[in-house]
């Protein structure tokens, strides 16, 4: 397969009808690596009821198209997230979110936003013969959030589509699924871990993770 095929993007944003700090960022950095995704984008906004979208499209790219879904306050993502792998095939997919938007301003999260984007869009993994790939993978199990025996802390990622979907079955909807998602999935000899990753429970969060890596 090598990384000179179809490149797809499923993406998800909340937007509770104001901007954040991290609409911003996210949606910059989305604009830098937009011409990364040469299949089928799937970008999902969802929204509380009404809301008035023309601050948000203003920062997204310009050929972008959305759809417009209803937020779920209990199941977040999670609800919508099946449905959009079903619209891709091909290739390989990068799984990501606007991330951090219902948080205060923190410069570690800023930082785990920025090297969540670089890291795995500046050099595309070769899933030939592997299923999952992304930074930030922890090693071991976290419950009660992911009991699994790992994932990728921060939920971007990418797949490859078509022997993902060939694995797909009945999941527990969850808030936290997107999360799990690769190792329902996979097992771990089945998955590329990028730098950074560990066997700990590091807190990608804290500025000083960061600064200790």
């Amino acid at each position: 397969m090598g990384v000179d095929v179809p490149k797809n993007l499923i993406y998800f944003i909340y937007y509770g009808g104001k901007l954040t700090h991290y609409h911003r960022l996210n949606l910059r950095l989305l604009n830098k690596y937009w011409r990364v995704f040469n299949g089928k984008k799937v970008v999902k906004v969802a929204v509380d009821g009404k809301a008035f979208l023309e601050p948000l499209k203003s920062l997204l790219p310009s050929d972008c198209e959305i759809e417009i879904v209803e937020n779920n306050r209990i199941l977040g993502e999670s609800v919508h997230f099946m449905d959009s792998i079903n619209r891709v095939k091909d290739g390989i997919t990068f799984y990501a979110h606007c991330k951090g938007v219902s948080r205060p301003v923190w410069s570690g999260l800023d930082i785990w936003i920025e090297q969540s984007y670089k890291r795995n869009l500046e050099t595309i993994p070769d899933l030939s013969s592997k299923l999952f790939s992304g930074i930030c993978g922890k090693l071991l199990p976290c419950p009660p959030y992911v009991p699994q025996d790992f994932h990728y802390s921060g939920s971007f990622y990418w797949f490859n589509t078509e022997k993902v979907k060939a694995r797909l079955g009945k999941y527990e909807m969850n808030r936290y699924l997107t999360e799990r998602f690769p190792a329902i999935i996979a097992d771990k000899s089945e998955c590329n871990f990028a730098y950074p990753y560990s066997e700990k429970n590091l807190n990608f969060y804290e500025e000083r993770t960061w600064i200790n890596l």
